[in-house]
């Protein structure tokens, strides 16, 4: 019989031990997943300042200051009324905003542009916020997009839109979406108990909001043929750019719904699923849906009830 103690890697043993060895393992490290940034390469999360501006001469310029970040980026210069907001003390609001809201939420997306525009972009995994379209049955969800900018192009806060789950189309939507959303002045310098209010909208409103929404969308549910598109892009949409709307009309021929809500969905999926994301795809985005939307509101027609009908109609 070989007597020969047999090492084993990772055991702990003591020299009279009669039980069976302990197991050491090593803890477990888990890190959180990277979210890609979709509008460039510099870390949104960079600690930022507001300094003065000089002459060429070295003497003060009262007129104008820069958001300075920490490495080194020097963003559009600002007003001496503008309000730094950090993209991380909006981010940790609106955190604390999801986890009050009893809603889960996955992110999704990220932009930050190397001159200065954020978005923080998140999917509401509720299906109690999941409404189908009428006719398609096409499910429709809320998304939540922390917004701000170091270069005074936008607004800073929170907006909540609407997303199609079968492709993951954000549809962001100035006419049905809501949230709450300021202004970089000192007039605001009290913006979290402001921002806050988004709470109560999230409780109060989804429902409500994407209800009107998914009824909206009802209305494009109809063959669309040439005059149609012609007069969608000369009274809807005239302010969406040429490339973008010969992508929407590749993308339209290419999934061959020839309604109008085929047109719709092919005008966001070009916009939301860009190689690069840029600010201009997020405001053509809204350009579509909105001017999608109003075109099926101004040529919808009502089905026709017989007001003399007083029995139901045999299926």
């Amino acid at each position: 019989m070989n007597s020969e103690l047999q090492v084993v890697p990772n055991w702990s043993l003591e020299p009279n031990q009669v039980t069976e060895p302990e197991i050491v393992t090593e803890p477990e490290i888990v890190t959180e997943p990277t979210i890609k940034n979709w509008g460039g390469n510099k870390n949104p999360f960079m600690e930022i300042e507001k300094v003065n501006n000089y002459f060429p001469d070295g003497t003060l310029n009262p007129m104008t200051y820069s958001i300075l970040g920490e490495d080194g980026t020097q963003f559009k210069d600002v007003t001496s009324n503008y309000l730094p907001v950090s993209n991380k003390d909006l981010v940790d609001v609106a955190s604390q905003i999801m986890v009050d809201s009893m809603i889960d939420w996955s992110h999704e997306k990220r932009f930050f542009s190397n001159k200065g525009s954020f978005r923080d972009i998140y999917y509401a995994n509720d299906s109690g916020l999941e409404k189908p379209v009428s006719e398609v049955g096409d499910l429709i969800g809320m998304v939540l997009e922390v917004i701000n900018s170091y270069n005074g192009t936008s607004r800073a806060g929170i907006k909540i839109y609407f997303q199609r789950l079968a492709c993951l189309n954000g549809m962001t939507s100035r006419a049905y979406g809501f949230g709450h959303t300021f202004t970089h002045t000192a007039q605001n310098v009290n913006w979290e108990e402001q921002i806050m209010q988004a709470t109560s909208l999230l409780r109060n409103q989804s429902e409500h909001r994407l209800g009107k929404f998914v009824d909206a969308c009802g209305k494009l549910q109809k063959p669309i043929d040439n005059t149609e598109i012609k007069l969608i892009r000369e009274k809807h949409i005239p302010q969406l750019p040429g490339t973008q709307f010969g992508q929407l009309m590749d993308k339209y021929y290419e999934d061959n719904d020839f309604t109008a809500w085929g047109f719709l969905n092919a005008g966001t999926n070009v916009l939301w699923h860009a190689d690069k994301l840029t600010n201009a795809n997020f405001e053509n985005n809204s350009i579509v849906v909105d001017g999608l939307l109003q075109y099926g509101k101004d040529t919808y027609e009502q089905p026709f009830v017989d007001p003399n009908q007083t029995e139901l109609p045999l299926s």
